[in-house]
């Protein structure tokens, strides 16, 4: 998915599904915020969370885009790419890992892929 209303849409509907956790990672540093629940569109920046609290800035490109991705063992994902397809940022949804039985919720993780299940087939991934 690579249109940014497109992006910015499916980011909201992430966050509104709840349990989530916005990672974002540098070469030095990853910073991981639970229960962001917003999204503001500003000139430049897209903000996930609210100003004065708890938030992330993101910078959303033209040619940026979006994936999911549900490793065999991992968190379910939706993952921002930057135009050079660096991961920016990544939204897991908690519960998802078939790994961690003692945390999986199967219905969850059904509905998880199947609201953005087809951005893996879109990508090929």
């Amino acid at each position: 998915m690579t249109g940014r209303d497109q992006i910015l849409s499916a980011l909201e509907a992430a966050l509104t599904l709840g349990d989530t956790s916005v990672i974002v990672r540098s070469a030095g540093a990853i910073a991981e915020v639970h229960g962001l629940l917003t999204l503001r569109q500003g000139a430049e920046w897209v903000t996930l969370g609210e100003e004065g609290r708890t938030h992330v800035h993101l910078k959303i490109e033209d040619e940026s885009r979006l994936r999911y991705a549900q490793p065999d063992e991992g968190l379910a994902a939706l993952e921002l790419l930057g135009p050079d397809g660096d991961l920016l940022c990544r939204v897991s949804f908690r519960g998802t890992n078939q790994a961690r039985a003692e945390n999986y919720n199967p219905e969850r993780a059904a509905n998880v892929r199947e609201r953005f299940g087809c951005l893996e087939e879109c990508t090929g991934r």
